[in-house]
């Protein structure tokens, strides 16, 4: 119960607050509330269609085409139906993916010339991942971020508050929140590249693979420092260029700090194909907690057991 209330009193703004902080607060908590309604639209969204047989709308809805980001539709523009051929002439197969992952089949006529059709599909998406599609993929990584790791960023907002002159006070405010967006933003651009190293592997592996990984990475103690450095506060100057400064120093500490801390967690959460809507949740209270709460190792214990549970289970699943 203190753990909770001290999360909840972490992200109140100050009683002393003055109209301009207290707009850019709930100017930033709208934002948020707009990121998570938005998410959960396109996850229903993705469900229904799913239901529907909509092969493209795996993970993230609206994402197909980005084998990068199982958890945002690792399949290909080119739209396949069960029990429909891909190609003329070949009624009753099961599509090209089912064809290219057919064993034995060397010598049996045009078997060959299909697999490598399949094969030049992926290489296709591959390439599409760095024009629109990874545009896309990267707006899909900022709606999650703004939802989900913006809300730990609350008490570092209401700290620039605190030690800011009223005439700047706002404008410092949103000076933070950008260089903390943008920090995160970058870290999706890295795992947009390096995940076309994965894009060949089973959806089901690469998501366990990463819950446990997510897992191990709380135990750590890199962890641990990176935790501690999210809460070290920093002196801000008043006035002058050394108070823009100061702002600036403040937003990339933290920023680098809290990606070092929850990098696993948002890397699980981008992989992640099945109960989306349960870990982006997980993930965000497991993430505040951790930053607000009066004891975060005991949080960061119980996400440890929780990230590999989830692998676990994602791991069971794949095999039955």
């Amino acid at each position: 119960m203190l753990q909770l209330r001290a999360v909840a009193g972490g992200l109140w703004w100050r009683s002393s607050a003055g109209r301009g902080e207290r707009a850019m607060t709930a100017g930033l908590v709208a934002a948020i509330a707009i990121a998570w309604v938005v998410l959960i639209i396109m996850v229903l969204s993705a469900a229904a269609g799913a239901s529907s047989g909509s092969d493209g709308l795996a993970g993230m809805p609206g994402m197909a085409g980005m084998p990068g980001m199982p958890g945002m539709a690792a399949t290909s523009h080119t739209p396949r139906t069960a029990g429909t051929s891909a190609t003329a002439g070949t009624p009753g197969t099961a599509g090209l993916r089912g064809l290219s992952d057919m064993r034995g089949m060397d010598g049996s006529g045009d078997m060959p010339s299909l697999a490598a059709t399949a094969g030049s599909q992926r290489s296709a998406a591959h390439h599409r991942m760095l024009g629109m599609g990874a545009g896309a993929a990267m707006a899909m990584w900022a709606l999650m971020v703004l939802a989900m790791m913006l809300p730990t960023a609350l008490p570092a907002v209401r700290h620039i508050a605190a030690n800011s002159l009223r005439r700047r006070r706002t404008r410092a405010m949103a000076m933070f929140a950008a260089i903390y967006l943008a920090i995160w933003v970058a870290f999706g651009v890295i795992v947009l590249i390096v995940s076309q190293s994965w894009t060949a592997l089973d959806r089901s592996a690469v998501a366990a693979g990463a819950l446990a990984l997510a897992a191990a990475w709380q135990l750590s103690l890199p962890k641990r420092r990176a935790l501690r450095d999210c809460h070290r506060p920093s002196p801000l100057p008043p006035t002058g260029r050394r108070a823009t400064t100061g702002v600036v120093r403040f937003a990339l500490r933290n920023g680098t700090a809290c990606v070092r801390s929850c990098w696993a967690m948002m890397l699980a959460m981008a992989v992640v194909t099945t109960a989306t809507t349960f870990w982006m949740v997980a993930i965000t209270g497991l993430a505040l907690t951790e930053k607000l709460a009066l004891k975060p190792r005991q949080a960061t214990r119980a996400g440890a057991v929780l990230l590999a549970a989830g692998s676990l289970a994602v791991a069971a699943g794949a095999l039955t």
